[in-house]
């Protein structure tokens, strides 16, 4: 049961539902997202952007087709159920609006829009945008998207971190993980789920974990963002602009009566 939550919560993190803080966690459980893809969809990113009702139209077609494999998804694997053909194929519909997507996109928007976005998907990937895209095995670059590489790769040809500044880096990112992780097994949140032993977390717990975490998130940035000098911390305000709380692009949670 659990691979079957785990393979259908894969395939609806690569952008077929309106998903993905400003500054998100290490790993791409959230940084995933592709906002290329987000953008048809989600109403605080098109705000952001200034999306008008004339570029919505162009984009409605391209939106309907993601909604579309997402019911299908829902309907297929619904109260546990999983066939393997039928997500191979509805992951195949998805790469391929998802190509459909970024063409659109990339002919509907305009260049001011473009660079924001881009600047938007630089937040999305958090700490991860420091992790080395050559790096094998599932770390660092590992298991990332080409798209996400290629900030990666970005972001350390904009910045160039001495040795120091990267173990400083590594040092932060260490100890904001392992918090974070105390923090919500203090709560009650445990896995990808955030379910302990088959049971929701109480929800009061997990809004004091996710404060916790938030102030613990800022305070690793700023002592980032402190280790960089004045040429890297201009280059660091071009690449990500003005923050982004992009927790407002994380899908509704339902809930139940």
């Amino acid at each position: 049961m659990r691979t079957i939550r785990c393979l259908l919560a894969a395939v609806l993190a690569a952008g077929i539902v309106t998903v993905v803080a400003a500054q998100q966690p290490g790993g791409f459980n959230r940084g995933g997202q592709d906002v290329n893809t987000l953008v048809f969809t989600n109403a605080a990113l098109q705000e952001e952007l200034k999306v008008t009702d004339a570029q919505k139209t162009k984009m409605k077609p391209v939106a309907d087709k993601q909604a579309e494999i997402a019911k299908a998804l829902r309907d297929a694997f619904g109260g546990g159920k999983f066939d393997k053909d039928k997500l191979t194929e509805l992951n195949e519909k998805r790469t391929k609006v998802a190509e459909e997507a970024k063409k659109v996109a990339d002919e509907t928007l305009t260049d001011a829009q473009k660079k924001r976005l881009h600047q938007i998907a630089i937040q999305v990937m958090s700490f991860n945008v420091f992790n080395d895209p050559e790096a094998k095995g599932g770390k660092g670059g590992g298991g990332a998207t080409d798209a996400q590489k290629s900030i990666m790769k970005e972001v350390g040809d904009a910045l160039k971190l001495s040795d120091k500044q990267k173990s400083t880096v590594k040092g932060v990112v260490d100890d904001f993980n392992k918090e974070r992780g105390d923090i919500n097994k203090e709560a009650g949140i445990t896995g990808g789920f955030g379910m302990k032993g088959g049971k929701a977390p109480d929800q009061e717990k997990v809004d004091a974990a996710n404060k916790k975490i938030d102030k613990l998130r800022k305070d690793s940035w700023t002592k980032i963002e402190e280790s960089l000098d004045g040429t890297q911390k201009t280059a660091w305000k071009g690449l990500v602009g003005d923050a982004f709380d992009t927790s407002k692009l994380n899908p509704p949670v339902v809930k139940k009566d």
